[in-house]
């Protein structure tokens, strides 16, 4: 492959809308409301297109353009919906595009999980030409299979939701796959399905190998309440064997498939901890079943953090069927990297690196062979560009974000201090120009068992930065991927350790001078906003008022809907425990501005509503504003949710927010 070092950049052909303003203004809370210009920028296999959604406006409405890639300024063909968002869309062939919809099916939440939104999905044409076929909304693509032009490894159980009542699963716990989906090949010329692997109801986490073979599954054995992995060979009628087994109730053992070994086809890649803290990268025969060598771990890095090695990084060449070609862990300064097992793709990405100094790096779409490419760089100064690479150069398409100019935006550290008993947490700071110290916003994560790590641009802390706010989002106890001991100290924790470790990164700031003690504040959204409500009631206080967004009241009760499913059920009885906020409402003893999206289908709004009611009871200084139209996720709050979050937010701080406000 002929690399980027003799290319040369030419930004004549950007496709997104110019600067809104000029880099000395300062930013508004319009310019964070406003969605993204362009997502999902992606080749066509044989690299002769290139396909992208687009805003029509700042509010979003998305459609997609498809281009030539030998005329990125001809006029492009559009492709849209007037009934459903367009919320992604994928390339089947060279031809056609897989599209993905959201649509409102109902009027109000009937459930948890069973909300007022449908995703659907259907082909379209590249070229315009023709309608767009449904799909069965329960079809998931396994494969694109690329040595076969018009078929597709497809999972279905040819199944419409407003056909099946979806609800009565749900409730009672069981999953999509309680309806035993097959796995089929599908002729992408006539929609015709083969079925090459019956399903069973049982038995899911199906892995494939790289030629498209359905090689590992797994299920869970409620007797010894252990998760079971199973491995077939390459003929359609080869057997499944049982080649590991997992107590779902050790949380001191960590398993995890990665991909398949490219050079051994009985290996796959795991990460585990092996009975150790944090998670390794290992060799394991699924036909033995046993571990081979060390692959990758943290401390084969001098100088990385603490951490678990938990994810693979995979090619973006369609010819290579997702190959995994490293690993990815952080280095000192909390920036991705990864660990290259593939040489050329380390070539690669020290000639990208030498492109794109200073930027985070991915090539987000490849034509087969890897000829032509979609590179998409960013950094917590740039919300996103995308370049492509095809006919021998290297040409801006269009940025993220056109109105945001990098100057505007605040540094992003990573920063470590000590909690009060001693454990180290890791954080991301962000900090806003001028001279501190500074009015400080702790912001926790939502989860909270995720492995959280800021987004490269993170609206939320850029936004309160651009208000003069310091913002720290700390990876507190029950924050995963930093080892299990990280993890699991958090059980049983909930508004106590955990809500430590954040107001210990407060007094840290604080002690170093770079935050005002009495200008402290917290905000967050989900298991967030759960630690907002939590905040209120601590004492001593160091917080002058709160904002808690789609916050959890009681978390035995948020929990009950998820130990219907046999297999969590013990770890989350034991691990979502703590204060109950709704019961605790009497000890808050600052201002608090609630807020909740109406038709939050993770987070019912009456939790919310729940811990209102005893404020008002009590007489507690505080304000409830009502997302309408909002869901719990990202993708539900529009420009106008946007802007109503922002205003509420901004003025509350400035008016409400203890003496003088924040």
């Amino acid at each position: 492959m002929k690399l980027l070092g003799t290319l040369l950049v030419a930004a004549s052909a950007a496709l997104a809308m110019p600067s809104a303003h000029a880099s000395q203004d300062a930013l508004t809370i319009e310019d964070f409301a406003t969605r993204p210009v362009m997502n999902n920028v992606s080749l066509s296999p044989d690299g002769e297109r290139l396909a992208y959604r687009v805003a029509q406006n700042r509010t979003g409405d998305y459609y997609i353009e498809v281009r030539d890639v030998d005329d990125l300024g001809g006029d492009p063909v559009r492709l849209g919906s007037e009934n459903m968002d367009i919320t992604g869309f994928q390339w089947l062939n060279s031809d056609l595009l897989r599209v993905q919809f959201v649509q409102q099916v109902r009027d109000r939440i009937e459930g948890q999980n069973a909300g007022v939104f449908q995703s659907k999905q259907a082909i379209v044409r590249a070229d315009g030409r023709g309608r767009f076929q449904p799909l069965w909304d329960d079809l998931q693509v396994y494969s694109t299979l690329p040595d076969r032009e018009n078929e597709i490894l497809v999972y279905t159980a040819e199944l419409n939701y407003e056909d099946a009542n979806i609800d009565d699963l749900r409730s009672s716990g069981r999953s999509i796959s309680g309806l035993n989906p097959d796995f089929s090949i599908m002729n992408l010329r006539n929609r015709s399905t083969d079925t090459v692997l019956r399903g069973n109801n049982r038995r899911g986490g199906y892995r494939l190998d790289y030629n498209g073979n359905i090689r590992i599954s797994r299920t869970f054995d409620p007797a010894t309440r252990e998760t079971i992995y199973w491995q077939r060979g390459t003929s359609a009628d080869s057997e499944w064997q049982e080649f590991n087994r997992v107590d779902v109730e050790d949380q001191e053992t960590q398993f995890s498939i990665l991909a398949f070994d490219p050079q051994n086809s009985n290996s796959v890649f795991v990460s585990a901890n092996r009975g150790e803290d944090v998670s390794s990268i290992y060799e394991y025969n699924i036909v033995t079943g046993e571990f081979g060598g060390l692959v990758f771990s943290y401390n084969m890095i001098p100088g990385i953090p603490y951490q678990d090695i938990q994810n693979g990084w995979y090619s973006s060449d369609p010819a290579r069927n997702g190959e995994i070609t490293g690993f990815v862990y952080y280095d000192a300064d909390g920036h991705r990297q990864v660990a290259y097992i593939d040489p050329e793709e380390q070539a690669l990405a020290d000639q990208l690196a030498v492109t794109f100094p200073g930027k985070s790096i991915t090539i987000s779409s490849r034509s087969m062979g890897g000829g032509e490419m979609v590179i998409f760089t960013e950094s917590e100064l740039d919300p996103g560009t995308y370049y492509l690479f095809a006919n021998g150069r290297l040409q801006l398409i269009g940025q993220r974000r056109p109105h945001i100019e990098e100057e505007q935006l605040a540094e992003v550290r990573y920063i470590e201090y000590e909690a009060r008993d001693g454990r180290t947490i890791p954080g991301y700071l962000t900090v806003p120009h001028g001279e501190g110290p500074f009015p400080l916003v702790i912001m926790p994560h939502g989860g909270p068992w995720v492995p959280y790590r800021t987004p490269v641009f993170e609206e939320w802390g850029q936004f309160l930065a651009s208000q003069g706010y310091m913002v720290l989002e700390p990876l507190f106890r029950g924050t995963t991927g930093l080892g299990v001991d990280h993890w699991t100290s958090a059980f049983g924790e909930w508004g106590r350790a955990m809500s430590d470790d954040m107001d210990d990164g407060a007094l840290y700031l604080v002690e170093q001078g770079m935050a005002d003690r009495d200008r402290l504040a917290m905000w967050g959204w989900s298991f967030g906003g759960y630690s907002s409500f939590a905040a209120a009631t601590r004492t001593p206080q160091i917080y002058q008022c709160v904002i808690a967004g789609a916050g959890v009241g009681d978390p035995v009760e948020f929990r009950a809907f998820f130990t219907r499913n046999r297999v969590g059920r013990d770890l989350l009885e034991r691990g979502y425990e703590g204060l109950n906020t709704v019961a605790s409402a009497s000890d808050m003893n600052v201002p608090i501005l609630v807020v909740h999206g109406d038709l939050d289908q993770r987070v019912r709004l009456y939790h919310s509503e729940a811990v209102v009611a005893e404020l008002e009871r009590y007489g507690k200084p505080h304000r409830f504003v009502i997302l309408e139209g909002a869901d719990h996720f990202d993708n539900t709050l529009t420009f106008d949710h946007r802007v109503q979050l922002y205003t509420e937010m901004t003025n509350f701080f400035r008016d409400e927010c203890g003496p003088g406000g924040l």
